[in-house]
């Protein structure tokens, strides 16, 4: 799956889980993560951040619901890792870093490396472990101050 799609798809995500209202997405293709098999021209109706129905076709949206059209990509689940830093990134400078920075330095380059993590993706993360700027970090993005997945 190309980068351009896959970011199409979670800021499609990131939009939907903003508004209570209902989101239509229009998807060229569907992998649900249940059958083997892609499935071509499906629709998929969000209310808040719950899928409520995945249907063949491409349905008309109704008054104020709003159209993600994404019939020209290929939707599927977000990923979910369950071992990850997001203080650091693996880096040429990374050693250096951890004597040159001070906390404010990681709490800035975490926000890059959580929306990294996201456009990658990954919709939800385990951190296991860092400072306490992870934990800062989880509550900025559940708050809507920081792009980023869904830390647990």
């Amino acid at each position: 799956m190309k980068v351009r799609t896959l970011a199409a798809i979670l800021c499609a995500i990131a939009a939907v889980s903003v508004y209570a209202q209902k989101t239509v997405i229009h998807c060229g293709s569907l992998i649900d993560g249940k059958s083997n098999e892609v499935q071509p021209q499906m629709t998929v109706v969000i209310e808040g951040n719950i899928i409520i129905s995945v249907q063949k076709g491409f349905s008309t949206p109704a008054a104020g619901e709003k159209l993600i059209d994404l019939s020209r990509k290929t939707v599927m689940p977000g990923l979910i890792d369950m071992h990850v830093h997001l203080e650091s990134e693996t880096n040429k400078d990374q050693n250096l870093q951890r004597f040159t920075s001070n906390e404010a330095d990681v709490a800035f380059r975490s926000t890059v490396f959580a929306k990294r993590t996201l456009m990658a993706g990954f919709t939800t993360v385990r951190d296991l472990g860092g400072s306490g700027v992870n934990i800062s970090l989880r509550n900025a993005i559940n708050q809507g101050l920081v792009v980023g997945p869904r830390v647990v």
